[in-house]
Parts: structure tokens; C-alpha cells; sequence
């Protein structure tokens, strides 16, 4: 097949970052991470029925007359997907009447929603990295949840450079943690280092076998980036056997199957990609590579009986 010049492919070294690894690099849209944390770090069974200042009267915020405890993470964090603009209100006003690091921690999630992703990082990165810590919220593994989500807010403000420092911050606080080991290598691979990735992500597999799948399918993007296609294509291997209907590992070995002439197996697993996940993001990638495929002559020799 021709070289083909769409970005998404990359040559067989290590090149700036195309198209096709986006997905893997930087996702469509700040922290779905959010409502992992809403799991993590305040778990709730159901919301509280609403109570002054909730969800349900937003015209009765608590005020100075009320009790510390007319505030709860729960009932913050609770509104932070359906009311973004409430949850907002809320650990403001919270902040205003005693509210710490879990005030805070509501309040960035909230404007994560409303799509102010720089602030929201920089609240998230200072809850990390600077002192005082103090209370539940303070742990090195509730600070790492927490760097992981200020990963996802600062790639989404687009500086990476930022990703990567306080990933770096929390690993000296928790080594080795899988979930940063794999945020850290979504900001490397936004600033196109794909050989730091093979390094990170390289280490990470070696002593976490058990690692999951987007672990393997980043350190296969990289791989091919660097030309080393033997393995990455063992990697996105691993990532299909842990989640065979996973859509950025099926577009991974897609471009990786294309690279190396199949073109057959490329379209294949593309058009997976639509059956599986046709709004998503990585299927507006595999339209493109799919078009790409399509305008290529020797694809359309080499599928012709």
C-alpha cells in the first residue's frame, strides 16, 4: 500500500502525534472521570431528599443560620451531573460557611461541567500539590484520584505540560499507581513524546500484568509511533483480550493492521468501531481512516478478490 498522508497514520518513527491516537490521548470532553470520583471518594446509595440549599430549592441556600452540617459532599457532588450551575452555588457557598478541601474538591468537579476546565485544573492541581493537608481528603490516594482528574481538566485546557507535572507530583506520593501511570501518558502523548510512553507505560505492564486495557492500547500507540509494530501490535492484543469490544483498542489495531498491509483487517475492525460506538469519538476517527482507506488504490487493489 502507499504511504499514506493522513495524519492519523504517523511514519515508523517516533512523529508528531496523529489523528488516530487522539482518542487515546486526549478524550472528547474533560473528566467522565467525575463520576468515577463520585463513587470513589463519596460514596452515596441514593440522593438525599432535598433539604435547604440542595438540589431541590435552589432559592434556599443554607446561610450563616444553618448548621455546619446543612453541607455534605454527598449532596454536592449528588448534583454536580444533572445541576452543574447548583453544584457550583452550593460548594461556593459552602466555602463561604466553613467548607474545605471537599468543598473545593465539588466545586472544580462543577466547573469541569461547565466548561471551565482551567480553573477547575488549577483547583484540582493546588488540592494535590499544596499544603495544608488535612482530614479524609487529604490521603495519597484520595490526592491521587484527584491528579488524575486535574490530568484530564489541564489536557482539556490544552497544556499538557501542566498534565505532566502534577502526575508526576502525585507518583512521588503514590508509585506506581496504575490510574496516574495511564493519565501521565495521555499528556505525554499530547506533547509527542511517545518514547516516554513506551518507558512509563513499558514499566507499569512489566510489574502490573493484570494492568487494564487502556494501559496496553496507550503503550501500543506509542509503539507504533516509535516503528516497533511487533510489539504493539502484542499490546493491543492484551487490550482487546481484557475488552474485545473496547473502541479505542479495535481503531489502535485497525491503524496498526494498515500499517503493516492489512488492509482487510484495518477495515474490519473500523468498522466495528461504528457498530459498537457510531457517536463516540473514536468512530468520527474511523470514518476518516475509513475515507482514507477507501481513496487509497492499493488498498482497493489488495481487497479486490
Amino acid at each position: 500500500m502507499s504511504d499514506l498522508s493522513f495524519s492519523v497514520r504517523g511514519s515508523a518513527l517516533c512523529v508528531p502525534l496523529g489523528l488516530g491516537l487522539l482518542l487515546v490521548a486526549q478524550p472528547a470532553r474533560a473528566l467522565p472521570q467525575a463520576d468515577k470520583t463520585l463513587s470513589t471518594l463519596h460514596v452515596h446509595e441514593q440522593p438525599r431528599a432535598a433539604s435547604p440549599g440542595q438540589a431541590g430549592d435552589r432559592s434556599a441556600t443554607p446561610g450563616a443560620g444553618h448548621a455546619a452540617a446543612a453541607w455534605t459532599a454527598d449532596a454536592c457532588l449528588a448534583m454536580v451531573g444533572e445541576d452543574p450551575f447548583g453544584a457550583r452555588d452550593y460548594a461556593q457557598d459552602w466555602l463561604h460557611h466553613g467548607g474545605d478541601r471537599a468543598a473545593r474538591h465539588c466545586h472544580a468537579l462543577a466547573l469541569i461541567e461547565l466548561g471551565d476546565e482551567q480553573t477547575a485544573a488549577q483547583e484540582l492541581d493546588d488540592l494535590v500539590t499544596k499544603e495544608p493537608f488535612s482530614g479524609p481528603d487529604s490521603s495519597a490516594s484520595v490526592r491521587a484520584i484527584m491528579a488524575v482528574e486535574a490530568v484530564d481538566a489541564w489536557l482539556a485546557a490544552g497544556m499538557p505540560q501542566n498534565a505532566v507535572r502534577v502526575a508526576d507530583y502525585a507518583l512521588a506520593i503514590r508509585p506506581g499507581d496504575e490510574a496516574l501511570s495511564v493519565a501521565k501518558a495521555r499528556a505525554l502523548l499530547e506533547l509527542n513524546n511517545p518514547q516516554a510512553v513506551v518507558v512509563e507505560l513499558g514499566a507499569l505492564v512489566a510489574h502490573t500484568p493484570t494492568a487494564g486495557a487502556e494501559a496496553y492500547v496507550l503503550l501500543a500507540s506509542a509503539e507504533r509511533r516509535c516503528g516497533q509494530l511487533d510489539k504493539a501490535r502484542e499490546h493491543v492484543a492484551r487490550a482487546l483480550a481484557r475488552a474485545p469490544e473496547n473502541p479505542a483498542a479495535l481503531l489502535e489495531e485497525g491503524i496498526i493492521r494498515e500499517q503493516v498491509g492489512d488492509a482487510v483487517g484495518a477495515r474490519t475492525d473500523w468498522q466495528r468501531v461504528l457498530d459498537l460506538a457510531p457517536d463516540g469519538h473514536e468512530a468520527d476517527l474511523a470514518r476518516q481512516d475509513l475515507a482514507v482507506l477507501a481513496a487509497d488504490p492499493d488498498a482497493a487493489d489488495a481487497e479486490s478478490p
